[in-house]
């Protein structure tokens, strides 16, 4: 019990600073986003930096379902560079205005640190990852919750992760980091049934996009990963697209998509925007998430309905 105690003591101080250093990265990449104009033609040199590394390189996940998925077998095979790779490839991504999540790549860098660490991967994966999430979300009692949705594990795997959960966090805290959440106040003023009709059609239309979603990305992984001149293609299109001036505001859709929902700056053709430019990168292999997307098309559309049957938006 003790030995479990300590690694997830020095482990979540080193998830929590990893998170750190890629969110400096990140804001790094949104103040070179505001000052300059033609970093689209990176997306053709990112596409090819991060398919010459696949390629080149043993295997190593990019994707939050290849973790979970791992075997501790698997895990022996990951390249030993692979934080390496993911970090510099998600940074690459978003420098290159590609349209994708954070939360994804610090689950995924979180794990290669527990492969690089050589940590029993049956064991930790469910801590790891659990707190990975709760740490970039900013919230530590998600891990708890995180990891009884997710995964069969002990009662003391459970502790574990909202021990190393807080250890990231407040690690995160003392350099200054914000989480991808802040606290906003929430007017619930409006009727019972005003807002049961938002959640109700909320739900369904996010579950119908959801659906879509999902459908749309196995099938065009799959047709970029047999069909390397499609993917050229259209990175070459998007490449175009993107140097138009009047595009610039669909760069990466904004790092700082949150502040935007949270002050009422999204509507319908945002939410259209942003599913299809995350549809679009994640299926082509630019390194990033598909979470913290998804959460922006969700308040999103809650935004706009709440709007439309006169409800706050914040609710």
């Amino acid at each position: 019990m003790f030995r479990p105690l300590i690694i997830s003591l020095i482990f979540g101080a080193l998830i929590g600073a990893s998170t750190a250093l890629y969110s400096y990265g990140l804001e790094q990449i949104q103040i070179f986003h505001q000052t300059e104009n033609l970093y689209p033609l990176g997306l053709i040199l990112a596409y090819g930096f991060i398919f010459l590394i696949k390629r080149q390189t043993l295997f190593f996940p990019t994707q939050v379902s290849q973790v979970v998925k791992s075997s501790e077998i698997e895990q022996r095979h990951w390249s030993p560079f692979s934080y390496l790779w993911n970090i510099l490839g998600s940074w690459f991504s978003h420098l290159a205005g590609a349209s994708l999540g954070r939360e994804g790549t610090v689950l995924v860098l979180a794990s290669s640190l527990a492969q690089l660490c050589r940590l029993n991967w049956n064991y930790y994966r469910p801590i790891v990852i659990s707190s990975a999430f709760a740490i970039v979300i900013g919230q530590p009692f998600i891990a708890f919750i995180f990891i009884i949705e997710m995964f069969k594990t002990n009662i003391d795997q459970k502790v574990f992760t909202v021990i190393m959960a807080w250890v990231g966090f407040l690690v995160m805290k003392s350099l200054g980091l914000e989480p991808l959440f802040s606290v906003i106040a929430v007017d619930l003023s409006a009727g019972f049934f005003e807002k049961l009709v938002v959640v109700v059609i909320t739900g369904f239309i996010i579950g119908l996009m959801t659906y879509f979603f999902k459908k749309g990305y196995f099938y065009l992984s799959d047709l970029f990963k047999k069909n390397i001149w499609a993917a050229c293609l259209v990175i070459g299109f998007v490449s175009w697209a993107f140097i138009q001036p009047e595009t610039k505001s669909l760069h990466s859709l904004s790092l700082n998509t949150f502040s935007e929902v949270q002050h009422d700056k999204v509507d319908v053709q945002f939410i259209l925007f942003k599913s299809l430019a995350t549809l679009l990168f994640i299926s082509l292999g630019f390194i990033g998430g598909d979470f913290v997307p998804a959460i922006a098309i969700g308040s999103g559309t809650g935004v706009v309905i709440a709007k439309y049957f006169h409800v706050h938006f914040t609710f």
